[in-house]
């Protein structure tokens, strides 16, 4: 077989321009970082990255999600620490106001110092974010959910909890609406509540209520609530809701406790004949309520006789804002859950972009091992280009001539 000279130039020429092509490539694999730089080079390889990105992006998003739900949880409760002591400042003040050593204009600088404290706490619960919505309003985020009116303060929002997604099938509450946090609490002890009569005119002062039987007041509860009436030497009856007598005893000197199926009352003090107390179950009541009550209670006329009245109402009182309190550090307490909850989802959704990122570089060829390959490849690649090109240039030069 003879072998022409343009033969000769046209292969060696081609296989010059192959060797061109399969070195561009690998610089350009090397340039991208990657080895798949088209669906064509390997069309399931490319699928599977597109099913792989879309894999990534929405771990992604929840991770993006679970950051903005943690940083509005840490705000609401930054705003909820804030009426936490706003309230325990209130308390503090409200027990120093009720010490039977204090002088009328005394108390009524604390009831002063009460009601700036309850403004500062009407204010919190009227917060807005960052962009003007209203914290506590629950949906209604454009609505004052909290306004002063002439019969006190009343809640113009809703109960509405709103939620984030922060996994695939888990969503999460970002908010508490004000009607949970600061109207509708329940308020008393242990779901009991326990009130002096106004017109009481002995000593009993009202220390605590509890349940010592609970099985007996829950079986009578719904019948109250009960009223005490005190006759003389210590004889009492005992009223239901609708003012039937349901049982009668008498106190023995110095007590200074009394049971009414299974609702303890414990007290100091002695009742005068005519006195009363109402003992029942606690209703949900308006924080804002509960200290109108604590301030009116300061603000009492000074005698003797109004002393243990004011006593009985801080009293009172003070069960419904301890109530308050303690739902404000449930409400904490919640908070800290869900941020828990978000972190571990954090946690576990950025372990999974991690792995499906690596993935990813396996399958497109982006990752370390791949990369090393290619480098040692385009030396190779290199070496190869300048070896056909110095043996194209040295073969060219025979002549046949040369040999003659």
């Amino acid at each position: 077989m003879r072998i022409s000279t343009n033969q000769f130039y046209d292969a060696s020429i081609r296989s010059i321009t192959d060797q061109q092509s399969a070195l561009l490539k690998v610089s350009q694999q090397l340039s991208a970082q990657r080895t798949l730089l088209n669906p064509a080079d390997d069309p399931v390889a490319a699928g599977r990255e597109v099913a792989l990105d879309a894999s990534l992006s929405l771990s992604n998003q929840m991770v993006k999600n679970q950051a903005d739900v943690r940083s509005q949880l840490q705000q609401t409760e930054n705003y909820i620490q804030h009426a936490s002591d706003v309230l325990q400042s209130f308390q503090s003040r409200m027990v120093q106001g009720g010490s039977g050593i204090l002088a009328a204009n005394e108390r009524q600088s604390i009831a002063t110092d009460l009601s700036a404290l309850r403004d500062e706490l009407l204010g919190v619960a009227n917060t807005q974010d960052e962009n003007g919505n209203y914290v506590f309003a629950g949906y209604k985020r454009d609505t004052r959910p909290f306004v002063q009116t002439a019969d006190g303060v009343v809640y113009q929002g809703d109960g509405g909890v709103r939620q984030s997604q922060i996994g695939p099938d888990r969503f999460i509450d970002t908010n508490f609406s004000g009607t949970y946090l600061f109207d509708n609490i329940p308020g008393g002890k242990g779901g009991l509540t326990v009130s002096a009569g106004d017109g009481n005119m002995g000593s009993l002062l009202l220390n605590g209520i509890s349940t010592t039987d609970r099985d007996a007041w829950q079986a009578a509860s719904a019948a109250g609530p009960f009223t005490v009436t005190f006759g003389a030497d210590g004889a009492y009856s005992v009223a239901d809701g609708a003012g039937e007598e349901v049982s009668t005893g008498t106190l023995a000197a110095g007590a200074q406790s009394l049971t009414v199926n299974g609702a303890t009352v414990t007290f100091t003090g002695t009742p005068a004949d005519g006195d009363t107390l109402s003992i029942g179950a606690s209703g949900n009541a308006s924080i804002f309520d509960s200290l109108d009550k604590a301030i009116a209670a300061l603000q009492m006329p000074d005698s003797p006789q109004e002393s243990v009245r004011r006593a009985n109402a801080l009293f009172s009182a003070g069960l419904d804002i301890d109530a308050g309190f303690s739902r404000a550090l449930e409400a904490r307490t919640a908070i800290g859950t869900r941020i828990n909850e978000i972190d571990a989802a954090t946690n576990a959704d950025t372990a999974r972009g991690d792995a499906v990122q690596d993935e990813i570089s396996r399958v497109v060829g982006s990752d370390i091992s791949t990369q090393t390959e290619l480098t040692g490849e385009l030396a190779k690649r290199t070496y190869t280009v300048q070896a056909a090109q110095l043996t194209y240039t040295r073969v060219s030069q025979l002549s046949i001539f040369d040999y003659l």
